[in-house]
């Protein structure tokens, strides 16, 4: 990492990064940090890549959730309303109406 710099930033869900490392391995061996981020990956998705886009691209669609908080709901899945609520940042203010739709798109990608 020593003289690298970052060109841009963006979340990426669990799905994402077990794609991207696994990709990596094939070219060449990972580092000790990245080989343990692949087996943490591996055990928590709960998703696969094509689910994990899917849901994100429709949890982006509900207006005020930023893109960290799609990520966590994406990689979380919560099940309860007030699990839901612990991911949503303070600021952002959900009606009950949109509360009710990420868990039922959450729902509808668990299975």
């Amino acid at each position: 990492m020593i003289g690298e710099k970052f060109i841009s930033q963006k979340p990426v869900n669990l799905a994402e990064v077990k794609q991207l490392l696994a990709d990596r391995k094939k070219e060449k061996d990972l580092t000790y940090e990245q080989d343990i981020t692949l087996k943490f990956a591996k055990k928590f998705s709960k998703l696969n890549l094509t689910n994990a886009k899917k849901l994100q691209a429709e949890l982006e669609k509900i207006e005020g959730l930023d893109p960290e908080t799609v990520t966590k709901i994406t990689d979380i899945l919560p099940e309860r309303k007030e699990k839901l609520q612990l991911l949503i940042v303070k600021e952002t203010v959900l009606n009950e109406v949109d509360l009710q739709k990420i868990l039922s798109l959450c729902k509808k990608y668990r299975k």
